[in-house]
C-alpha cells in the first residue's frame, strides 16, 4: 500500500525510480523467456510428432511390401496357373484373396485396405461397400499404376493447429493413407516388374497423435512454469529493493515539497499582507490628491502640470498592479447566472471603443449565433475579456486590428462556445509561448505577468478553457472554450447591463 502511494505521488515524469529500469528489463525478460520456451517446446513436440510419423509411414510400407508379396504368392500365381487369369468378380476369387489379406493384416492397425485396376475402379476392398466404385482414389493413382514410386500423406478433418483445441480427437480424424503399385515378380526370361494393380492402405492414427499432443502439452506447460518461478523470483528481489528506496525518496519528496509549499505560502501571504497594508491605502490617498491638484492648477505652468499628471497616471498603473496582485492571490468564486457572452462583448468593446480607436485599431466582430448563453459571473467574464483586449492593444503599440469570431461548436461531447481574438501583432515568441499563462512571466518591461493567468483562471473557473497559439497570417491568436447552456422553451433570459 505505501509503495502505491508512493507511486501516484512521485512528482513530474523522468523522476523514476533507479530500479523502474530493472523492473522494465524484469518483464522483457520474461517474454523473450516465454517466447524462448515456446519456440523450444515446438521444436521438441515437433520432432516428436514427425519421428512418429516417420515410423508410423515406415510400417505401413513395410507392411505394403509384405502384402505385395503376400498377394502375388497366395493370390495372384495360384490363380493364374489354375484359372488362367484372375477374375475378382467371381466369389470364390474374391473369398481366397480376402483371405489372404486378412491374414497380414489381422491385429494391425489397418482402418481400410483398397485396390483399384487399371480402369481407376475399387476391385478389392475390405468394405464391400466401396467394390466397383469410381472416384475414390487419390488424383495421383495414374503415376502409381504406371510404376512410380509409393505415396504417404496424412488426412485431417481439420487443421493441424486446431488439434489442442478439440481434445479429446474423435477416430479417424487423423488418417495415414498409403498409396503404392501391386507389384508382382519378374516372369522367367523377363527383367521387368509386373505391375497388377494399385494398393491403398489406410491406418488411422488419431490415437498416437493425441499422445504426440499430450507430450507437446506437458512440455509447454512445465516450460512455461519454470519461465514463471524465476520471473516470479526477480520481481520479489527488485520489489524489496524498490521498496527500500522508496520510503527513503517519499520521505525526501514530502520534506522537500512541505519546505516549497511553505515558502510558496509565507511569500505569497507576505507579498499580498504588504500590498494590501502599506501600498494600497497610501496609494489611493497620492491618486486622490494628484487628481485634486490637477483640477485645482489648471491654470499653473505646463511643467507642473505634466509633474502632476504623471503622478496620478502611475498612481493608477500601480494601484491596478494591486488589484492583479489581490485577484490572483485571492480569486472570486464566480457566480452561476444565465448570461450571453455577446451582450459582455458588447460592453467591453462599447467600453474599450474611444481607447481603441485614438490607436488606430479596427475590431472586426463575427458571430454567427444571436445568443451565445453560458452559466457564470458576468463581472469576470467581462474582466477576462477585457484582458485578452488589452494585450492585444499592447502587443501591436500602434495601428492594427483584431478580428473576433464567436460561434458554437458541436462535437460528439457536450457543446461549447467558441471565442477567438486573432491581433495583427508580432505573435506569441515560439520559444516562450509555453510560459504565457505562467504566473510572473512577462516579457514586457514593467509588466506583472498576471493578466493572462487571471485571464486563465477564470476561464477554468468556468469550467472552460483558453489555448494560445500564433495565426497562419501572422499575429496572435487565443482561443477561449467555455460550456454552452440551452435554455428550455419556458426560460427567459435575466441578465443586467
Amino acid at each position: 500500500m505505501f509503495f502505491e502511494e508512493y507511486r501516484s505521488d512521485r512528482g513530474a515524469p523522468g523522476q523514476e525510480l533507479p530500479f523502474s529500469y530493472a523492473r522494465t528489463l524484469s518483464w522483457l525478460s520474461l517474454v523473450f523467456i516465454l517466447l524462448t520456451n515456446l519456440v523450444l517446446s515446438f521444436f521438441i513436440s515437433n520432432s516428436a510428432r514427425e519421428t512418429l510419423l516417420t515410423k508410423q509411414k515406415e510400417f505401413a510400407n513395410l507392411l505394403v511390401d509384405n502384402l505385395n508379396n503376400q498377394i502375388f504368392r497366395r493370390f495372384a500365381l495360384p490363380t493364374i496357373l489354375a484359372r488362367g487369369r484372375i477374375a475378382l468378380r467371381q466369389p470364390t476369387q474374391y473369398e481366397h484373396l480376402n483371405r489372404v489379406v486378412q491374414s497380414v493384416i489381422q491385429g494391425l492397425p489397418v482402418a481400410r485396405l483398397r485396390i483399384y485396376d487399371f480402369s481407376y475402379l475399387v476391385a478389392f476392398s475390405t468394405s464391400i461397400e466401396d467394390l466397383g466404385r469410381a472416384g475414390l482414389a487419390s488424383p495421383k493413382l495414374d503415376e502409381i499404376l504406371h510404376g512410380g514410386e509409393s505415396i504417404s500423406e496424412i488426412i485431417a478433418s481439420f487443421p493441424a493447429w486446431q488439434a489442442p483445441f478439440r481434445l479429446p480427437l474423435k477416430p479417424g480424424t487423423f488418417v495415414l493413407r498409403v498409396l503404392a503399385p501391386l507389384r508382382g515378380e519378374p516372369l522367367p526370361g523377363h527383367d521387368d516388374i509386373p505391375i497388377m494393380g494399385a494398393l491403398e492402405l489406410t491406418q488411422d492414427i488419431t490415437e498416437d497423435y493425441e499422445r504426440v499432443l499430450a507430450f507437446q502439452g506437458i512440455i509447454v506447460v512445465l516450460c512455461l512454469l519454470s519461465s514463471v518461478i524465476l520471473f516470479a523470483l526477480l520481481l520479489v528481489l527488485i520489489h524489496r529493493s524498490e521498496r527500500v528506496i522508496a520510503e527513503r525518496m517519499y520521505k525526501n519528496r514530502m520534506l522537500e515539497n512541505e519546505l516549497h509549499s511553505n515558502e510558496r505560502l509565507a511569500s505569497m501571504g507576505r507579498v499580498v499582507a504588504s500590498i494590501a497594508h502599506e501600498i494600497r491605502n497610501p496609494l489611493g490617498i497620492i491618486r486622490s490628491s494628484a487628481e485634486l491638484l490637477q483640477r485645482r492648477t489648471e491654470k499653473t505652468d505646463a511643467g507642473t502640470a505634466r509633474l502632476l499628471g504623471a503622478i496620478y497616471d502611475e498612481s493608477v498603473r500601480l494601484s491596478q498592479t494591486v488589484n492583479d496582485f489581490l485577484d490572483y492571490a485571492r480569486p472570486r468564486k464566480p457566480r452561476q447566472d444565465l448570461i450571453d457572452v455577446n451582450l459582455i462583448l458588447d460592453q467591453v468593446l462599447a467600453f474599450l471603443e474611444g481607447e481603441f480607436a485614438k490607436n488606430s485599431l479596427v475590431v472586426e466582430r463575427k458571430t454567427r449565433e444571436s445568443t451565445l448563453l453560458t452559466k457564470g459571473d458576468k463581472d469576470l467574464l467581462y474582466r477576462a475579456f477585457y484582458n485578452i483586449l488589452i494585450n492585444a492593444q499592447q502587443a501591436m503599440a500602434g495601428p492594427g486590428h483584431i478580428d473576433i469570431t464567436a460561434n458554437i461548436c458541436r462535437h460528439d461531447g457536450p457543446s461549447q462556445i467558441e471565442l477567438i481574438f486573432t491581433d495583427s501583432g508580432p505573435g506569441f515568441d515560439k520559444a516562450t509561448i509555453d510560459h504565457i499563462l505562467d504566473p510572473f512571466f512577462t516579457t514586457k518591461d514593467g509588466g506583472t505577468g498576471l493578466g493572462l493567468p487571471i485571464v486563465q483562471s477564470i476561464i477554468t473557473s468556468h469550467a472552460g478553457s483558453i489555448h494560445l497559439e500564433n495565426a497562419p497570417e501572422g499575429g496572435a491568436r487565443i482561443r477561449v472554450l467555455l460550456p454552452e447552456c440551452e435554455l428550455d422553451e419556458n426560460q427567459a433570459l435575466q441578465t443586467s447591463k
